[in-house]
């Protein structure tokens, strides 16, 4: 599912055979609202968006060169599980 927000964009789809746990990805802050710290107003809603829905769990992926996204998910909270190139 995407969802828009005047700040940006999201996805949220659950894992096959996981209904409770969604994935998060496609976060995207449209660029004239960049630096404007409305990346975490986005992640914000994003995450009313999957409790209202009744997701027990959210994982992420995230680019390993997209510092400001690793940013705003550490900011909301989020843990890194793992890593690879």
């Amino acid at each position: 599912m995407r969802l828009a927000h005047p700040a940006g964009v999201f996805e949220i789809e659950s894992l096959p055979s996981q209904p409770q746990v969604a994935h998060c990805h496609a976060f995207f802050v449209y660029p004239k609202m960049r630096g404007k710290g409305l990346g975490h107003v986005l992640k914000k809603f994003q995450m009313s968006t999957m409790h209202y829905l009744g997701y027990d769990y959210a994982i992420c992926t995230v680019c390993s060169n997209n510092a400001a996204q690793k940013t705003v998910l550490a900011r909301a909270g989020w843990t890194k599980l793992s890593e690879f190139t």
